[in-house]
C-alpha cells in the first residue's frame, strides 16, 4: 500500500476520523447491507448504524453510517455502494414480482446459475431477500433440461434413465425440441414426472400442457411451471392460467441497480465525538455533541391553520443548520408541535442559543400562529436551545475544555470484571483481577475492580454497559469457553454486533461438555469504550495482558487487537502436549 497515492493525498489529515453516510435515492427494499458491513470492517472502519437486509427505506434515508480514517473512507466509497446497489435492484424486482403474483404463483429466478461464480451467492441472496426463490422446488430434485433431453433422445428416455433415483422430485423441461410439446407432456405424465416446466414463453403451450395434465387426472400430483423470457408485466395475466410456478430470470437479475450516495458528513479531530472538522464562528474546531436518543423538540403555544408541515420542518432545519431531511414534524396537537432530529451527533453551535431564532423563523411560515408565551422544550443536549445567546461562546468553550478533560479521564480508566460461580461462591481465589489492576496501573491507567459477575448473559451485559459508562476499557476474565455457562463473548456481541470475535480452538458441538463450536475471544466497542474478554486461567491472563496494553496504547482497531490476543494465546496451545485435554478440562474458566 506504500505506493497508493491516497497515502500522500491524505497525509496532512493524520489520524483524524470521519463519519460517512450511505443513502438511497429512491424508496424501496434494501439488500447487501451485511456484505457492505464486512467490507467496511475489513478496511478498519467502525460501523455506526445500519438498517437490516430486507428493510424498506424511504428516498434519502440513511441506510448505513460508519466512521474511519480518511484513506479508509475513500476506499469504502469504491466498494460499499456496489455491495448494496445491484443486490437492492434485484431484491426490489423480486419483491415486485411476488407482489404481482398476489400469492397465487411461486416466483423463482433460476438465472443466478448463469452469473459469474464470484457473484452467484450475492445474486441468489438478493432474490431471496425480495421474497423470490432460487430453486424451482424445495428439497432434493433433478432438473432435466433441454440438453439432457437431447442427449437421451427425448423426454421419455431421459425420465426412464432417472426412474431408479428415489427421493428426488423430477423436473422435466418441455420445449418441443425433438417432438411436439404435447407428445413430450404425455411422455412426462406417463413416467410420473413431478414438475412439468413449459419453457417456451408461449401461453398457448402452457394452456395445452395444463389441459393434458388435468385430463390425465394427475393435476393434484403434478406442478406446472412456466418460463421463457417472461417479464414482470406478464405476471398479472398469468395468474389467471393453470400454473403454479413462474421462472423469471433476466427481468429480475437484470433489474437496474439502486442509486446510492456515500457522503462524508462529519470529521473529528483530537477527541472522537468531541470536536468537528467544521469550525465554529470563532474559527476554532466545532464541538460535536451526542444527543443520546433525546432528539425531540417540542414547541408550545403554536397554532396551525393549513400549514405545510414539510415547509415548517424545512424552516426549522435551516435555523439549526441541519440537512432538510433530518428534521421531521412527528406530532401536531392543539397549541403544540413536536419535531424530531434524525441525527445522533450535532455541533454545539447548531443548537446552543437558537430558541429565539427558531421561534421567529417558525412564525414566518404561512399558517403558523405563535402565542406571546410560545416556548420551546426539549431534553438532554437539546435543552441548550434555550441558552441566552450572549452566553453561547463562553458555554461552548467551557464545554470543549470540560469535554476534553472528561474524555481524557474516561479513556484512562479501566474496570475488570471477573466472572463465574466459582468466584461468587468463594471456591477459588481470584488471582486475575489483582494482577490486571497492577499491570494497568503500572502502565498509567486508573484501574479498579468491578464485582464478580455470575454466569448469566443478561447480568454480564448489564455489567459491561455500566463499566462502559465511565471507563475507556472494560475487561472480563473467564466465560469464553464452549460450555453452556460461558457467555462473556455473547454479552460483548449483544452490545456491539460488529465486535471482533476470533477463535482460539474449534470443537465439534456435543463432544463432552461442549455446546458451542469453540473457544473464542471478543473485542468490541460501546460508546467509545473498548470491551475485551480474556480467558480465566491466570497464566493465560498474564500472557495476554502485555499484548492488550500495548494494543490499547497504540490505538489498534478492535479487529487487530483481537487477532493479536488470539495469536498470543494460540502459541500457548501449540506448545501444550495435549491441547484438546486442556480445553476439555476448563480452558476459558478460572484457574488459581
Amino acid at each position: 500500500m506504500s505506493s497508493d497515492l491516497r497515502d500522500e493525498i491524505f497525509a496532512s489529515l493524520g489520524e483524524r476520523q470521519f463519519t460517512a453516510e450511505v443513502r438511497v435515492c429512491t424508496p424501496g427494499l434494501v439488500c447487501g447491507i451485511d456484505t457492505a458491513r464486512g467490507k467496511i470492517e475489513a478496511l478498519g472502519c467502525r460501523v455506526l448504524t445500519t438498517v437490516a437486509d430486507g428493510a424498506a427505506a424511504r428516498a434519502g434515508e440513511v441506510i448505513l453510517s460508519f466512521r474511519g480514517g480518511a484513506k479508509a473512507v475513500a476506499m469504502a466509497e469504491d466498494c460499499v455502494p456496489g455491495a448494496i446497489s445491484k443486490p437492492s435492484g434485484i431484491a426490489r424486482a423480486a419483491r415486485r414480482a411476488v407482489e404481482l403474483a398476489s400469492g397465487r404463483l411461486r416466483i423463482v429466478s433460476g438465472a443466478g446459475k448463469k452469473m459469474p461464480d464470484e457473484i452467484k451467492t450475492l445474486v441468489r441472496a438478493a432474490v431471496h431477500c425480495g421474497g423470490g426463490a432460487g430453486r424451482i422446488v424445495e428439497g432434493p430434485f433433478l432438473y432435466l433440461d433441454k440438453n439432457y433431453v437431447r442427449m437421451f433422445g427425448g423426454v421419455r428416455a431421459a425420465l426412464e434413465a432417472t426412474a431408479h433415483m428415489q427421493g428426488f422430485a423430477r423436473v422435466i423441461q418441455l420445449r418441443g425440441a425433438l417432438e411436439d410439446i404435447a407428445s413430450e407432456a404425455r411422455a412426462a405424465l406417463a413416467l410420473n414426472a413431478e414438475v412439468l416446466m413449459v419453457d417456451t414463453g408461449r401461453i398457448e403451450d402452457l394452456d395445452l400442457v395444463s389441459s393434458l395434465v388435468r385430463r390425465s387426472g394427475r393435476r393434484p400430483a403434478t406442478a406446472m411451471a412456466f418460463a421463457g423470457d417472461l417479464t414482470l408485466e406478464d405476471i398479472p395475466r398469468l395468474t389467471g392460467h393453470d400454473v403454479d410456478i413462474l421462472d423469471i430470470g433476466r427481468a429480475i437479475i437484470d433489474a437496474p441497480m439502486v442509486d446510492l450516495k456515500l457522503d462524508v458528513v462529519t470529521g473529528t479531530a483530537v477527541y472522537t465525538g468531541q470536536t468537528s472538522s467544521v469550525p465554529d464562528s470563532t474559527g476554532k474546531p466545532g464541538l460535536e455533541l451526542n444527543l443520546l436518543e433525546k432528539t425531540e423538540i417540542r414547541i408550545d403555544g403554536i397554532a396551525l391553520e393549513g400549514t405545510n408541515l414539510s415547509e415548517l420542518a424545512s424552516v426549522a432545519a435551516s435555523v439549526l443548520e441541519l440537512p432538510q431531511d433530518k428534521v421531521l414534524v412527528i406530532d401536531v396537537r392543539p397549541n403544540q408541535v413536536a419535531l424530531d432530529i434524525l441525527m445522533r451527533v450535532v455541533r454545539a453551535e447548531q443548537i446552543f442559543g437558537k430558541k429565539r431564532a427558531l421561534l421567529t423563523a417558525l412564525a414566518s411560515v404561512p399558517g403558523v400562529v405563535l402565542k406571546p408565551d410560545a416556548d420551546i422544550h426539549s431534553s438532554g443536549i437539546l435543552m441548550a436551545i434555550g441558552l441566552d445567546e450572549d452566553r453561547v461562546p463562553a458555554t461552548i468553550e467551557a464545554s470543549r475544555t470540560m469535554g476534553a478533560a472528561i474524555l481524557k479521564s474516561r479513556r484512562a480508566r479501566v474496570r475488570v470484571y471477573p466472572t463465574g460461580f466459582e468466584l461468587l461462591e468463594g471456591r477459588i481465589e481470584d488471582t486475575n483481577t489483582p494482577y490486571l489492576i497492577k499491570v494497568f496501573s503500572e502502565a498509567g491507567y486508573l484501574a479498579d475492580a468491578g464485582p464478580a459477575v455470575p454466569d448469566n448473559r443478561e447480568r454480564l451485559v448489564e455489567a459491561l454497559r455500566a463499566g462502559a459508562a465511565d471507563c475507556g476499557v472494560v475487561v472480563t476474565t473467564g466465560g469464553v469457553g464452549a460450555e453452556d455457562k460461558d457467555f462473556s463473548v455473547e454479552a460483548v456481541e449483544e452490545l456491539d454486533p460488529a465486535a471482533a470475535v476470533t477463535y482460539l480452538a474449534h470443537f465439534a458441538r456435543g463432544e463432552g461438555r461442549h455446546v458451542k463450536d469453540g473457544v473464542r475471544l471478543a473485542v468490541g466497542e460501546l460508546e467509545g469504550c473498548m470491551l475485551v474478554t480474556l480467558p480465566g486461567p491466570n497464566d493465560e491472563v498474564r500472557m495476554a495482558a502485555p499484548v492488550l496494553i500495548h494494543g490499547l496504547k497504540q490505538g489498534l482497531p478492535k479487529q487487530v487487537l483481537a487477532g493479536n490476543l488470539a495469536l498470543c494465546l494460540r502459541r500457548k496451545l501449540l506448545s501444550t502436549d495435549d491441547a484438546r485435554f486442556v480445553h476439555a478440562h476448563g480452558f476459558g474458566r478460572h484457574a488459581s
